[in-house]
């Protein structure tokens, strides 16, 4: 119950009675709180709107798994390119995109990195499209990949 909590649940509560289909998916939370830090009530619901109608938001927010794995398959393929070492020890040790990118997509990084480095992403994101997610996502695996290589699962 902080400074933006009521209008945090109106804008969850109106966009759940707008979609039905969707409802309240865990995630909408962080995204509609990065809205809310940055324009009013009204705008951040249009924007939520837009932004969950948009290809990859509306599979993982509608828990589409047939299109989920469509996008984890590519995001691999783009993910043995790029980092190959990193790649074959989350292969070896089984660590697939759908335990970890799931997340990312769902809050547009917003749960797992700080407020300036999800603002800029989201910068990107809203000129770009779905395609920057998964470049942010490999860059991010980019930079952490010398101390994921030496952890033990």
């Amino acid at each position: 119950s902080g400074p933006y909590h009521e209008q945090l649940l109106d804008v969850l509560g109106a966009y759940a009675s707008y979609r039905p289909d969707v409802g309240y998916v865990q995630g909408m939370s962080f995204l509609t709180a990065v809205l809310l830090l940055n324009m009013d009530p009204a705008d951040a619901f249009i924007l939520l709107s837009n932004l969950l109608h948009q290809p990859c938001q509306r599979a993982f927010f509608r828990m589409d798994a047939d299109m989920m794995f469509v996008y984890f398959d590519v995001f691999n393929l783009f993910f043995e390119e790029a980092l190959p070492p990193l790649f074959n020890f989350f292969t070896h040790i089984q660590l697939t995109p759908d335990l970890y990118l799931i997340g990312w997509v769902f809050t547009l990084f917003s749960k797992s990195l700080p407020l300036d480095v999800v603002s800029r992403i989201w910068d990107v994101y809203f000129r770009d499209g779905d395609s920057f997610l998964f470049a942010a996502a490999l860059g991010i695996l980019r930079m952490y990949m010398p101390q994921l290589l030496h952890m033990e699962f």
